[in-house]
């Protein structure tokens, strides 16, 4: 519900025409606005004082205005729509997770719902992702003569099934609505009489489509993306796609290693089609939230709902296609309505980590061939387009750095580049923070306090004494509303309480003033490569977190080797989860610079 909210200008030198809306809200309200106006919309950042969030508008229009009261209307009324959140801010976690609250009410369409206590899992053989049998998929369409855009990575070779993929029974995990965590509120109006929040219909209460699908990053459109012989034969075979959907490249997918920019392709396919065939007919998800939604669905008695709004759309996008959890109870589905896209000419678009060949065991477990259509690597940029790219996040975060700096913390090392504006962000936050401070530090020095450049590494093992002050500590807040929980691999136990420990010295040293309860600390087995990171994502939602600290695999153990992998992986499951995410390396237990990067991953 949004309480209050008003609209200033706000120039740079950049834009004269910038005004800055500020919201007093919930986050899950807050995308509902960007969805409305669109690439008119920064990020939404937190604030403090009156207001809860700052959104940078790029320009101000009489037309713009309309939308935003309309929208700002809506959503002041208990009866508001209801929202995903954009994931970097979770709401408080008020209501019993991940477990969608039901409630029998009239609708149409409804079917007799089921009491709120979820009924037991029934159970289920491990799917992974094995042989089963598939129906036939539909034959893809010819594809027209063009500039054949690569088929295989310059990767090493990738095993038959992708490491890290998931083991363990999907069912036992559940997708978090933001439905279960809002609380009724009366409308803020002096003479208004209360009104009482009317009960949800089946829609509104699963809400497959907002639960499901992914918000879209107003920055990540074709206009800010830079082409160059990265991406080149991608952002031909996209273009196409915008242009004729389902015509020539269908299915089409794209793989590379993480930060090769799949997700800003998603996000610009997103809006070049919404231009031609609007929103409403593109549905935008992930692996996880796909799988997961439809077993959702089944449990709320809602599949038929999803069927039929799915049966309206257009263009299916679906990220990270390789975390696809497939069931004994999702299998069907997600058969029918891939192969069903396909043989109605609908546009299908699937993103991978993984080259095509290790998707086989995924394909036989779906009964779809994502390998019909269109394959195309995205590599890494070169050092010159790969500074043009961070030249442009930096414009766009209006932060200043020499072009010698963006070598030396960026370009040097090619930081992947949802790395880099992770960092980026992270470090506007602890801007934020030490805004008081009267230290006047510049934004490189800000960087390096996150990413610790100029820190010498001390890679010795914990003394006894440093063990013996880390066990004696214990979080004091109880209540606060930070619940963050600890993974660490197994046999590391001291080296988990110092890195709690040291998590609480460092705010101290940075003055945050951050009270947080630890709920748990779990150990992992860093020697089984399958299915651990689906199960620090149940273990997460079930013991009803905000925050995760990923204690890192010994360099030595089997995850070890893919830490990389595995953290990108973790990362991804824990965001669709709404858990906030922060890696610990093993190799540095000792590092300042990684426990301030800890705070800001959390906060």
């Amino acid at each position: 519900m949004i309480k209050k909210w008003d609209v200033a200008p706000a120039p740079n030198e950049k834009n004269p025409g910038r005004h800055k809306l500020r919201i007093k809200g919930e986050m899950k309200d807050i995308f509902l606005i960007v969805k409305n106006l669109g690439s008119l919309c920064s990020r939404p950042e937190k604030t403090s004082g009156d207001f809860d969030f700052i959104i940078y508008l790029s320009k101000l229009e009489m037309d713009t205005m309309k939308k935003l009261k309309s929208v700002a209307e809506e959503l002041s009324s208990p009866a508001a729509v209801e929202a995903d959140s954009f994931g970097d801010e979770p709401a408080p976690f008020d209501a019993p997770r991940p477990k969608l609250k039901t409630e029998p009410q009239p609708a149409p369409k409804a079917q007799p719902q089921q009491a709120s206590a979820a009924p037991a899992e029934q159970p289920r053989p491990a799917p992974a992702l094995g042989p089963a049998p598939a129906p036939a998929p539909a034959p893809a369409p010819q594809p027209a003569p063009a500039p054949a855009p690569e088929q295989r990575p310059a990767m090493s070779p990738a095993p038959q099934q992708p490491p890290l993929i998931p083991s363990a029974r999907p069912s036992d995990m559940g997708l978090p609505s933001q439905t279960m965590r809002r609380k009724a509120e009366p409308v803020p109006a002096a003479a208004s009489p209360a009104v009482s929040t009317p009960q949800p219909t089946i829609s509104s209460r699963i809400k497959a489509k907002w639960s499901m699908e992914l918000p879209l990053i107003p920055t990540y459109s074709f206009q800010t993306l830079i082409a160059g012989s990265h991406n080149r034969f991608a952002h031909a075979a996209a273009m196409a796609v915008v242009e004729n959907p389902g015509v020539i490249y269908n299915p089409l997918l794209l793989f590379g290693a993480p930060g090769t920019g799949k997700t800003h392709f998603v996000n610009a396919i997103s809006y070049g089609l919404s231009a031609s065939i609007g929103q409403s007919n593109i549905f935008v998800t992930d692996g996880i939230k796909l799988s997961k939604g439809i077993e959702l669905a089944i449990k709320e008695n809602s599949i038929s709902w999803l069927e039929d709004l799915l049966a309206k759309v257009k263009v299916l996008i679906i990220d990270d296609v390789h975390l696809l959890m497939v069931s004994d109870t999702n299998k069907k589905y997600l058969s029918k309505w891939l192969n069903d896209f396909v043989a109605q000419n609908k546009q299908i678009v699937v993103t991978s980590v993984f080259p095509p060949k290790s998707l086989s065991g995924l394909e036989d477990a779906v009964g779809f061939q994502f390998t019909q259509g269109w394959m195309v690597d995205l590599k890494m940029p070169n050092a010159q387009a790969y500074k043009s790219i961070i030249s442009q996040l930096l414009q766009g975060l209006d932060i200043k750095l020499s072009e010698e700096e963006i070598t030396n913390i960026f370009a040097a090392g090619l930081m992947p580049f949802g790395e880099a504006v992770k960092s980026l962000e992270d470090m506007r936050k602890l801007e934020k923070f030490l805004v008081n401070s009267s230290n006047n530090l510049t934004h490189s020095q800000l960087l390096d306090m996150l990413l610790g450049l100029s820190e010498a590494a001390d890679p010795s093992p914990l003394s006894d004494d440093e063990a013996r002050s880390a066990s004696a500590w214990q979080p004091s807040g109880k209540d606060a509303w930070f619940k963050w929980g600890l993974f660490y691999p197994k046999g590391m136990r001291r080296e988990a309480e110092f890195a709690l420990y040291s998590v609480n010295q460092r705010a101290k040293e940075l003055g945050l003033n951050t009270t947080w309860s630890q709920v748990f600390t779990e150990e992992y087995n860093s020697d089984e490569l399958y299915g651990i990171p689906f199960h620090i994502g149940n273990v997460a939602t079930e013991r009803g977190i905000n925050g995760a600290i990923v204690l890192g695999p010994q360099p030595t153990s089997a995850l070890g080797a893919q830490e990389a992998e595995f953290r990108h992986i973790t990362f991804k499951i824990l965001d669709s989860f709404l858990v906030k995410g922060a890696w610990l390396p093993m190799g540095r237990l000792k590092s300042k610079s990684a426990y301030a990067k800890i705070l800001m991953d959390l906060v």
